[in-house]
This record gives structure tokens, sequence and C-alpha cells, in this order.
């Protein structure tokens, strides 16, 4: 494993163990606020406004009209499909636990990948499903079954 990948491996690993704690943290907040879409909203303001900032300190160029209409329109989606995460982990995870909810997305995550790779869309490059990979899902499945049904 090359230092640059291992850094990758680390910031992703990093990135991954916020998500357990957002869902906490965000239904938290949507017991305050009285619902959870308030608690998404809120979220994704709070993001928004983190992102704007670090683009100004780092004066990020808006691109041009051009640019902009060159992205296919699935591109404009991400923000959706983000949304709907921060939502369903502030809803679900609390009633399910951490657990549990990361265990059952991570299986999504997975299963999604493989498919996004094997077929190389949405920007991803085209790398095939093999055995092993799919020896891999079904330890990853495994792995899921155990925490969810041990109750």
């Amino acid at each position: 494993m090359s230092a640059t990948y291992f850094g990758y491996f680390m910031a992703a690993l990093v990135i991954g163990c916020g998500g357990p704690l957002q869902a906490g943290i965000n239904g938290t907040l949507a017991r305050s606020l009285g619902h959870p879409l308030l608690a998404a909203a809120t979220n994704t303001i709070v993001a928004s406004l983190g992102i704007f900032t670090v683009m100004l300190l780092l004066q990020v160029r808006v691109p041009g009209m051009k640019a902009i209409e060159a992205a296919p329109w699935w591109a404009w989606c991400g923000g959706l499909i983000g949304g709907f995460a921060v939502f369903g982990a502030l809803n679900f995870a609390p009633k399910m636990g951490a657990a549990a909810y990361v265990s059952v997305t991570i299986l999504g995550i997975m299963s999604a990948s493989l498919l996004l790779d094997h077929f190389g869309v949405v920007g991803f490059r085209q790398q095939s499903l093999t055995l092993p990979k799919l020896a891999g899902a079904g330890l990853v499945v495994a792995g899921m079954a155990l925490i969810q049904f041990q109750r």
C-alpha cells in the first residue's frame, strides 16, 4: 500500500467515524427542534455555511456558465442524495441503534459500489466484478447479519 493510498484510507476511516456521531447529534437536534426535517435542514445550512467559508478563505473561483452547463443533469443530484442520507441517519439510527443502522448502510454502499464500478457509470472507472469482490461483499452481508440479528 502506497503512502498516498494509506493517507486516503485514513482520511476515509476518520470521515466514516463521523457518520454515526453525526447521526446521533442530528437525532438529538431533531428531538430538540421537534421534527427530523428541521434538523436535516439545519445540518445542510450549517454544512453549506462551513463550505462557503472555506471557499472564501481559499479563494475558490466560481466557474463560468459554460462549465456549469457542461455538467450532465445527474451531476446536480449529489446534494439530494446527501440530504436523504442525513435525514435517514438522523431519523433511523436512533431507532435502530448506531451499529445496526451503519451495518445496513454499509451493505447498501457496498452493493451500489460494486455495480457502479462494474458498469463504470457516473464518473467511475470501469472495474469488473470478480469472485474475490463478491466474496468480500458476502462477508459484509455476514457481518451485517451478525449485527442485525443477534438481539
